[in-house]
């Protein structure tokens, strides 16, 4: 994830840390997105630990590994795409009220304000996003099969 956030910044033309001392908007900016991340890897591991423990219970299943790994990565791959979604909404939502405004620019204006309000929008956007997330890794949930006995 961090890896993303700074292909992110590099992508947007936003000087890192390493560069500069650090500024309260550029940390303002990037917790807000750690943030939105682990609401979402939060639920997808308590769907994970579930699939997991219905794949290893299963007798159905031949591969217990590979069926994992899969769950895994396909849990782990839509919390990646949901955050970076609700990010790029956020910012189209804001686009529209505050007009362009360019984050690069507004870091080194050292605008704390718009980066409270952009993480709060981006904050409160995910947790209401949060049981749609939860709905849908549910259609990738492995099937319970109760025998049935005559």
């Amino acid at each position: 994830m961090l890896l993303a956030i700074q292909f992110l910044a590099k992508k947007l033309n936003i000087k890192s840390e390493f560069e500069k001392p650090l500024k309260i908007s550029y940390s303002i900016w990037y917790i807000s997105i750690l943030i939105c991340f682990f609401l979402f890897l939060k639920v997808a591991s308590e769907l994970i630990e579930n699939s997991i423990e219905i794949i290893i219970y299963s007798k159905t299943i031949e591969n217990t590994f590979i069926t994992v790994m899969q769950k895994v990565i396909i849990f782990t791959g839509f919390t990646f795409f949901f955050t970076f979604t609700s990010y790029f909404l956020v910012d189209k939502i804001l686009q529209f009220t505050f007009g362009k405004r360019s984050d690069d620019i507004e870091i080194e204006k050292e605008n704390i304000g718009y980066f409270l309000i952009k993480a709060i929008l981006l904050i409160s956007f995910a947790l209401s996003l949060i049981t749609i997330f939860e709905h849908f890794l549910k259609w990738f949930m492995p099937t319970v099969e109760t025998p049935f006995y005559h």
